[in-house]
């Protein structure tokens, strides 16, 4: 079997913990899963705990994207913002957000990508953390790394039984087709995790093969052509931070015969 090279990330000496939080976003229903991942002195992996699992659908199908997404994003920060102050709110714990990439051609899946965005990095809600990080994965990537074969109507069955791999099924009896999928994306965030806390040797090698490959790769045609490095934690599009900044518009007033640009400043 090849061997895949690996550049493994450094650890994150900020922070001591990570709160990851699964998504499977959809207009229809989104589901969440939320779990801390923490190392221990009295031991020598890290620890993960799962905290809540569940989904939130709108109650009128029939509302504009905007309305839907903005109602589900609130919910679901609410609840990210719940689980952080029952775990008592540690001073040195970063966020992990971790979803499906939204298909490009898929206008609702972006759209709801977007709303997710802006409802969970405005105001106050980042400066509980000591890092924000989000994580997106393909939706083929995903079903490799969890070993899904089925298709069709038949595979949300199997992505259910996978998921009650790695939650407690007497704890969450009732996972749906959207809070499976939740719970997938946070156990891949979960060993991400485990990578910043310095913990690679506990990942499992399919896992590190994926998120560390450091092989090289050309993308692109033409003025557009660039060489990228394929594991996920060395893509810019797939593993980013949310860090608050300065940002400058340029506005042009119609009303003023001058010429040039007014400087507006803003934080986001």
């Amino acid at each position: 079997m090849k061997v895949i090279p690996l550049d493994i990330p450094a650890k994150m000496d900020d922070v001591d913990s990570w709160l990851v939080v699964g998504l499977d976003p959809s207009l229809s229903r989104t589901g969440y899963a939320i779990m801390v991942v923490h190392s221990k002195a009295t031991e020598p992996l890290p620890v993960a705990l799962w905290q809540d699992v569940g989904s939130v659908k709108p109650s009128e199908a029939k509302e504009p994207i905007w309305v839907r997404g903005k109602a589900m994003a609130l919910h679901l920060r609410e609840t990210i913002a719940k689980a952080f102050t029952l775990i008592g709110s540690p001073t040195r714990m970063g966020l992990i957000i971790s979803m499906e990439y939204p298909t490009p051609m898929n206008d609702f899946l972006v759209a709801l990508n977007r709303i997710i965005h802006l409802v969970f990095f405005e105001g106050d809600f980042y400066k509980q953390f000591a890092a924000i990080r989000v994580l997106t994965v393909n939706a083929a990537t995903m079903r490799s790394l969890m070993n899904l074969k089925m298709r069709g109507a038949s595979n949300k069955k199997e992505n259910i039984l996978r998921a009650y791999e790695y939650i407690n099924k007497s704890r969450w009896p009732s996972l749906d087709t959207d809070s499976c999928d939740a719970v997938l994306h946070a156990v891949i965030a979960k060993h991400v995790a485990a990578i910043m806390l310095g913990f690679p040797d506990s990942v499992p090698e399919r896992y590190k093969n994926v998120l560390c490959n450091s092989n090289k790769e050309v993308k692109g045609k033409g003025t557009r052509v660039r060489i990228i490095t394929k594991g996920l934690l060395h893509r810019d599009e797939y593993w980013y931070p949310y860090i608050r900044k300065e940002y400058t518009l340029l506005v042009k007033d119609a009303g003023n015969p001058k010429p040039g640009l007014q400087r507006e400043h803003l934080t986001l």
